[in-house]
């Protein structure tokens, strides 16, 4: 009876580890985790991070997996079975809404996932529940104006760079700016006449200089020509 037993659990152990359709449960020294896996496997882009699971632990690396990729539903628990962490995998990939907590409860955050990146409003929480932070990311990087509720501060980013926009101009430096972009203009003008000039002054430099080389093919050719020209008046005068 205790043999059947054992082999009970070992199979369902087994099953539950190599099934993607049955959930997994594991846990370590501070969560506990619930979430059910895939062996589909698409194509592996070195930009993105992939979640995967192999000997009993979630595992997170760019560019790379080395087990059972993360699928569907994906929840995180505190010991105290307080919810720490939900959203949803797509191959190894976070996408759609996820969600933070503390264990109080409290909401931490919210961010929105798309093949992987953040991509989407993103709120940031603190553990009374007022709000710190808010802002967007595009492609995985923060964009647009971000706001620091507790510096009471707004930033202003450009595909993850800070965003610095031009200062308004008055009519005046309008004026001189416009100015100078002429000047460029005729500089930049004059300066490709000069390369063209200078082209032009080298090719010739070089046809003298194969002139010089050879001068015995430009005599003939200039004696093939005067005999040429005597051949033509004498043959007319016969005529």
């Amino acid at each position: 009876m205790k043999k059947i037993f054992i082999i009970a659990i070992i199979s369902f152990l087994l099953v539950s580890f190599t099934d993607p359709y049955t959930i997994k449960r594991v846990s370590d020294k501070e969560f506990r985790y619930e979430f059910y896996t895939t062996d589909k496997k698409g194509s592996i882009k070195n930009t993105k991070h992939y979640y995967w699971f192999k000997g009993g632990k979630v595992h997170n690396t760019q560019g790379g997996i080395a087990g059972q990729l993360l699928n569907e539903e994906f929840k995180k628990f505190y010991h105290t079975n307080q919810l720490a962490e939900q959203g949803k995998f797509k191959k190894g990939l976070k996408v759609g809404q996820w969600k933070t907590w503390y264990e109080n409860g409290t909401l931490a955050t919210t961010q929105k996932y798309c093949g992987g990146l953040s991509n989407g409003a993103f709120v940031e929480y603190d553990s009374k529940g007022n709000l710190v932070a808010q802002g967007k990311f595009k492609k995985g990087k923060k964009h647009g104006f971000w706001i620091n509720h507790i510096a009471k501060d707004t930033i202003e980013y450009k595909s993850g760079k800070v965003f610095v926009p031009k200062p308004k101009l008055t009519i005046e430096e309008k004026a001189i700016e416009k100015i100078q972009k002429k000047k460029d203009r005729e500089a930049l003008k004059i300066k490709k006449e000069q390369v063209k000039e200078a082209k032009k002054i080298k090719r010739e430099q070089k046809k003298n200089q194969s002139k010089e080389v050879n001068p015995s093919a430009t005599e003939g050719t200039q004696k093939a020509k005067k005999d040429n020209f005597f051949s033509r008046l004498f043959s007319k005068k016969e005529k």
